[in-house]
């Protein structure tokens, strides 16, 4: 059950929301209750967090000559 990060298209808000299934396609605003909402691309499902909850990336390899 991954969480999935969304804006309002409405209100601009941005938030998160645990998704149970695909199928769950309107997504209502907390905040405003709109389902005029976007699914993001967020940054932790592709690097991780760090502690501080800043995107990390990874460390560049560094060849051995």
């Amino acid at each position: 059950m991954p969480i999935f990060e969304y804006e309002c298209e409405t209100c601009h808000q941005n938030f998160e929301r645990l998704v149970f299934n695909d199928k769950e396609k309107k997504i209502s605003c907390p905040c405003c209750g709109s389902i005029e909402t976007r699914k993001l691309i967020s940054c932790a499902g592709f690097l991780g967090r760090t502690s501080s909850g800043a995107c990390a990336s990874p460390a560049p390899s560094r060849g051995f000559s």
